[in-house]
């Protein structure tokens, strides 16, 4: 069959970046025989040009990634697809279709056939061999969201456990040359590639839901198999710029420690970065390892400065340790901290979100970023404010990264946004940040810029 793969495009996007989960999910469908294309579509925002698109590809699939904060986009997508091409089938699957509750996927998004919970390399293409077949027979395919009498059924979700197997991401379809506008704005080399070594989660913070969809169970790649990955993008697409996209990349010192060696074993000279990272694990002689290895940024989640609040984030942290450890690494090595918080959390006083800016800023990082809390669904706290009736219907065609739609009781939107606001400038608006942005990344200045614009100044609706 032919299948269409759709990002959507975003109604703001913070950043553009190779889709590793549609990269991965093409494979997956061509070693099943499929014929597969993808559309990155936050690159193009333009309807009229995803038409053409499909058009030109005549798909017997589309399968979307669904984000919560495009939802509304995605509906409209459907309605696109559905109206110009009745017979193609439309299947959903990501983040969103993973953590929000069956019924209202397939209630909200009533034009699409069928949706897939969890990770979709293994059921989506079970799912088209029956569609081809003619023959379906839903209830034994993993993660499947399907009508059936009048009524929305949904099927157990696997976790498939050695990620090995599900190979390499199709990277001709997601080719990170074609990414050098917007992705990697912090790294000055050209090209520049997400990977991950890992899928899982076992922490419990009370804003996320990332370990619904990829499990709780930490399961990593092997490192001949991550090594191998590295090699073809350095000399196929001439990457020098890898960014690991892990949640949880240094939570095993041992892999870590074998991973770099590896890559000094190799001589490769590559940088190399960590996101959405906990700093509990790292000592002297790990940061020295990582330093030689190529490591430049670590983006850490502090989240909040207030001791009180990271306990109720279920974040595990102490706030004086991980700021002794931030100052361990920026004092003996050459690594970058780059610093992730979370403005205007549910209970969060003004005072606290003062504490968390004033932090933020004793901290020995390079760059920050700040967003208030978003109410996306699947994660504890979401499901905390709905079952008190602390708030209502989500506004979802509203929501974005830099959206403010909520604020703790006793806050109002307006202050929230200048506490955000403040925040922002005041982190980067200091000499030695803004000296220290310039000797580094003195060229792509022009798009910190168009960031800063973007966040002031952004499209509420696509053309």
């Amino acid at each position: 069959m032919k299948v269409f793969l759709i990002v959507p495009p975003a109604l703001k996007t913070q950043s553009q970046q190779p889709d590793l989960g549609m990269g991965y999910l093409a494979t997956a469908l061509r070693k099943n025989g499929h014929i597969v294309d993808l559309l990155q579509a936050e690159k193009d925002r333009n309807f009229e040009r995803l038409r053409e698109t499909l058009r030109a590809s005549k798909p017997d699939v589309v399968g979307i990634k669904v984000y919560s904060l495009e939802i509304k986009t995605t509906r409209a997508i459907i309605e696109i697809i559905k109206n110009d091409f009745p017979s193609c089938f439309v299947v959903l699957g990501g983040p969103h279709v993973s953590v929000a509750p069956p019924e209202e996927t397939m209630n909200f998004f009533h034009q699409a056939d069928y949706a897939i919970q969890g990770e979709g390399e293994i059921p989506l293409p079970i799912l088209l061999e029956n569609l081809k077949n003619g023959k379906p027979s839903f209830e034994k395919i993993p993660g499947l969201i399907y009508r059936h009498n009048g009524k929305v059924l949904a099927n157990e979700t696997i976790i498939h456990r050695n990620i090995d197997d599900f190979d390499y991401p199709a990277w001709d379809l997601i080719d990170p040359r074609k990414y050098n506008d917007r992705w990697f704005f912090w790294t000055p080399e050209y090209p520049g590639a997400p990977m991950i070594t890992n899928r899982g989660c076992p922490y419990l913070c009370t804003f996320c839901s990332q370990n619904v969809v990829t499990g709780k169970r930490v399961r990593y790649r092997s490192l001949e198999n991550v090594f191998t990955e590295l090699e073809m993008l350095q000399e196929k697409y001439g990457v020098k710029d890898f960014d690991l996209i892990d949640d949880n990349f240094l939570m095993k010192p041992s892999y870590v420690t074998k991973f770099c060696e590896g890559i000094l074993e190799r001589g490769w000279k590559i940088r190399w970065n960590c996101g959405g990272a906990r700093l509990d694990f790292m000592d002297f002689e790990l940061a020295k390892l990582m330093e030689r290895a190529g490591c430049n940024i670590i983006a850490v989640g502090y989240e909040n400065g207030n001791q009180r609040m990271l306990d109720y984030m279920k974040k595990d942290l102490d706030l004086n340790s991980i700021k002794a450890k931030s100052k361990m690494i920026t004092d003996n090595t050459s690594i970058r901290l780059f610093g992730l918080f979370i403005l205007g959390f549910p209970t969060e006083t003004k005072e606290e979100i003062l504490n968390t800016i004033r932090y933020s800023q004793e901290l020995p990082l390079f760059a920050a970023t700040y967003s208030t809390y978003i109410l996306l669904p699947g994660n504890e706290e979401y499901e905390r404010l709905k079952s008190y009736g602390e708030i209502d219907a989500v506004p979802w065609e509203k929501l974005c990264l830099d959206a403010h739609v909520y604020a703790p009781k006793g806050m109002t939107i307006r202050t929230l946004k200048y506490l955000y606001w403040k925040a922002f400038f005041g982190f980067f608006l200091r000499p030695r940040i803004m000296w220290n942005l310039m000797k580094y990344s003195w060229r792509r200045i022009p798009l910190f810029i168009d960031r800063i614009k973007r966040k002031l100044f952004w499209k509420k609706s696509l053309t």
